[in-house]
């Protein structure tokens, strides 16, 4: 008989069948969503072996809460069969992508970035998953992966039936493990590691590595046979690949990865360069563990493209010409030839077997302890000492990561002898019109009346105006005298997408149609006609591979880093017909056709899940903490509030930044010396808006009672609008 209802659930169809349940697209009328439901078929109603199996799987997978397992919302009984409700995963399994082709080695990486703390999550909680393969990792509407079908999983104590001999092993022969193989009772996440290897090289040529015509033949050749070498398939992957592979899929548990979480690291070396090879003598690489800050000469370059996309902040309203541009102050700006990238290799299983071994170094060093004089050794082991409290008391007092603006000097600008100095002035938005205040909330003072939408807030170099976009014009406001000025208006483009100027005054990024990324000197401005073409940009242009530079997704933000020629460039990936945003640091140092590529961040990469990334996939604000941090602000609710992260490049993650509790913040934006935070928030069920700007030392420890900016009550009539701080340097 069908089955048309089962709990408070309409069964809408079959998704899938299974050795052991059955998988069904459900309905729930409680919460208005579509829902998977798996069951247990009837005929294994009266198996009681099979039936603990499921019902085990529904516990274990309760207890697993990750934002990269398959959530559960419901489990029951009806009419004594079990069931499991769980999210539907609309984008479908990992097996029916391969199908199509492999998958790029970036995307791989990305995948095993999200997936890795998931499994080390499962792993350090005593369960073993044991049927880690394609049709069990599954993706949203938004192409995120889950882990599903933990029905194979069990506790690290022997719960039943792994003999071969009965037909109750676990797993799939194409992607077990040998000591899976085997039948070995103390099967532990390294087992996961080893499928997790074999679902990788499926990935990267389509074809799993051991095929064979009956099960018992692809089970021997995992206990068998090498690795197949990868590249005779897919020639595109780097040799570096071949390592990774044999050691995942290596016999021996002892010698592959030791958690998800070290064998995605090392996908990631090899496919970004993240991870540096020290060079010998004879110029041949060895791979190190060792993580170093990225080079930028070997980061892979941005590809030029065509794209499609408006800044949210942008109106069609153009600002009325009321005046022209004063002189703005000459810079400078080098165009230099690019320096070619660097590519580091990899030493393959063979050549590391046939290497001859190192000569014992211990005579050297007996000879070495011998000629030290004694007073030489208590003058070193003071040393060490010294240097040992030093770097404790500096640990203690710091701030949980090293590389924050009071951890460790900003260091000098490339155009510049001055580093960045404090701030001295806020300006910002309220009800479309600019404000701005001094850094106590006093000296309030509006500067705008027109109520046009505004967009992206710049304090002009000498300090003197605030430039900023209407719709596809750029405009300016006189600190002293509140006269609004015309820069220029674009014709051909509904609005300028992005707008942001240098730290140093020198350089203007502004983003047009969609895609395009334009730079040039800011003291061109002036030579701007009332009326612009976006070829006029390329005139002005000493690079002309930068106007435009053309991305390859919808442009929504561009932000200067403070010290050198970087850019954060926000842009929005189409995915299956789902937008989510990305960051690309770009090094516009140099003249050329394609700029290096210095750090790309996805906020779901390892140790690095922005909250609420995968309900509302924006980020709202970034803004730069130092040349090797970028803070992010989320989007949890329909005004943009959401929490702020503290990402890491050297580290490749993020750590949460909460000065008045969890949540939520926007417009989060660091003082030029990077010793004050100001922020906008407002608790998570709702409340009055308030402005923060609190020094450092109070933001690494939150009490939650902080000062807020005394503005008049009732100041923020809307909580929609971003107010868009800019910070003016002291001068």
């Amino acid at each position: 008989m069908e089955l048309k209802h089962i709990g408070r659930y309409d069964i809408k169809g079959l998704i899938g069948q299974g050795g052991m349940s059955a998988v069904y697209l459900g309905y729930d009328p409680r919460s208005l969503r579509e829902v998977a439901i798996k069951v247990l078929p009837p005929y294994y109603l009266h198996a009681q072996k099979f039936r603990e199996r499921f019902e085990r799987e529904a516990l274990m997978i309760a207890l697993l809460e990750h934002p990269a397992i398959v959530p559960v919302y419901d489990m029951g009984e009806e009419d004594g069969q079990p069931y499991i409700v769980m999210r539907y995963m609309s984008g479908g399994s990992l097996a029916e992508k391969i199908k199509k082709g492999p998958i790029p080695l970036r995307e791989c990486m990305e995948m095993y970035l999200r997936l890795a703390p998931a499994l080390d999550t499962a792993h350090a909680r005593g369960v073993t998953h044991r049927d880690v393969k394609p049709d069990n990792l599954l993706f949203d509407k938004y192409d995120n992966v889950f882990l599903s079908d933990f029905g194979l999983a069990r506790l690290r104590e022997t719960i039943g039936f792994t003999n071969i001999s009965d037909g109750s092993i676990m797993g799939t022969p194409a992607y077990m493990s040998p000591e899976q193989i085997q039948g070995d009772h103390e099967i532990d996440g390294r087992s996961d590691i080893y499928s997790l290897g074999v679902v990788l090289y499926h990935m990267l040529c389509g074809s799993v590595p051991y095929d064979g015509a009956t099960a018992a033949s692809v089970m021997m050749m995992h206990l068998i046979n090498p690795v197949p070498e990868i590249r005779l398939l897919n020639k595109s992957l780097p040799v570096g690949i071949q390592a990774i592979l044999e050691k995942a899929m290596s016999k021996n548990p002892k010698d592959r990865y030791q958690s998800a979480g070290e064998f995605a690291k090392a996908i990631q070396a090899v496919t970004t360069g993240v991870f540096k090879k020290p060079v010998l003598h004879n110029g041949k690489p060895i791979a190190t563990n060792k993580p170093e800050k990225p080079s930028i000469g070997s980061l892979p370059p941005v590809k030029p493209a065509g794209s499609r996309r408006t800044h949210r902040d942008s109106s069609d309203t153009p600002a009325k010409n009321n005046g022209t541009v004063g002189p703005i102050p000459v810079g400078k700006h080098d165009g230099q030839t690019p320096v070619a990238p660097s590519n580091a290799g990899n030493i393959s299983a063979s050549a590391r077997a046939s290497a001859p071994p190192a000569s014992s170094p211990e005579p050297l060093l007996r000879k070495i302890m011998r000629s030290v004089p004694t007073w030489g050794w208590v003058l070193s082991i003071t040393l060490i000492f010294i240097l040992s409290l030093t770097v404790f008391q500096w640990y203690r007092d710091g701030f949980p990561f090293s590389l924050l603006p009071d951890a460790t000097p900003i260091p000098e600008s490339n155009n510049s002898s001055n580093s960045p100095g404090q701030a001295d002035k806020l300006a910002f938005l309220n009800e479309s019109n600019i404000w701005v205040s001094n850094l106590d909330g006093s000296g309030l003072v509006r500067l705008t009346t027109d109520g046009l939408e505004k967009s992206h807030l710049n304090w002009s170099p000498d300090g003197n105006s605030i430039l900023f976009t209407s719709g596809n014009c750029l405009s300016s406001v006189e600190l002293e005298s509140a006269q609004v000025q015309s820069i220029t208006c674009f014709t051909g483009t509904d609005s300028i997408k992005a707008f942001d100027i240098s730290q140093d005054g020198q350089t203007v990024a502004i983003g047009l149609d969609e895609s395009d990324l334009y730079l040039i000197p800011y003291a061109q401005l002036q030579n701007l006609p009332q009326t612009s073409l976006p070829f006029d940009l390329l005139a002005l242009a000493q690079c002309s591979y930068y106007s435009p530079f053309q991305l390859d997704d919808p442009l929504k933000a561009v932000y200067f880093s403070d010290t050198k020629d970087h850019l954060a460039v926000v842009t929005s990936e189409d995915l299956e017909g789902s937008e989510r945003d990305k960051i690309s640091v770009l090094d516009f140092s140099q003249c050329s056709a394609s700029p290096q590529l210095v750090q790309e961040i996805l906020p779901t990469y390892f140790l690095f899940t922005l909250r609420g990334y995968y309900d509302h996939p924006e980020i709202s604000n970034v803004s730069w903490a130092n040349d090797d941090q970028l803070l992010l602000n989320g989007f949890l609710n329909k005004e943009g509030f959401g929490n702020l992260q503290l990402y890491n490049f050297a580290q490749n993650q993020g750590q949460e930044i909460a000065p008045n509790g969890p949540c939520c913040y926007r417009d989060a934006n660091w003082s030029p010396d990077g010793a004050y935070l100001f922020y906008t928030y407002q608790p998570e069920d709702g409340g009055d808006i308030r402005l923060f700007y609190a020094p450092l030392a109070e933001v690494k420890q939150p009490s939650g009672d902080l000062a807020s900016l005394p503005l008049p009550s009732g100041f923020f009539a809307s909580s929609f609008e971003s107010l868009q701080p800019a910070l003016r340097t002291a001068h």
